[in-house]
C-alpha cells in the first residue's frame, strides 16, 4: 500500500492529495480533520458542514477512497489498519 507503483499506492497517493485539497480550500486542518472524521463516523451535519462536503465533494473524494483502502487492510492486514488511519488522517 505505501509503494506508489502498486494500485493500492496510487490510490494512497490520491487520497493523500484529496486531503491536501481539501484542507487548503477549507483553511483549517482542523475544522477539515473534523469534517472528513464526521462523514466516516456518518454524523449528522450542520447546513454548513453539508455544504464543504459538496463543495469538496469528499463523500466522492475521499470517503469512497477511505473505505475502499480499509476493506483491503481488514482482509489482508488488520494490524495496519491504525497505521493507515495515521496517514490518511493527519
Amino acid at each position: 500500500m505505501f509503494d506508489g507503483n502498486t494500485k493500492q499506492g496510487q490510490q494512497l497517493k490520491y487520497l493523500k492529495d484529496e486531503y491536501d485539497r481539501g484542507r487548503i480550500t477549507m483553511k483549517s486542518d482542523y475544522d477539515f480533520y473534523n469534517l472528513v472524521e464526521k462523514c466516516l463516523l456518518e454524523i449528522e451535519l450542520s447546513p454548513n458542514d453539508k455544504n464543504w462536503v459538496d463543495q469538496l465533494d469528499i463523500k466522492n473524494r475521499i470517503i469512497k477512497e477511505i473505505k475502499g483502502l480499509a476493506m483491503m487492510l481488514s482482509r489482508f492486514k488488520p494490524a495496519d489498519w491504525n497505521k493507515f488511519l495515521d496517514v490518511v488522517i493527519k
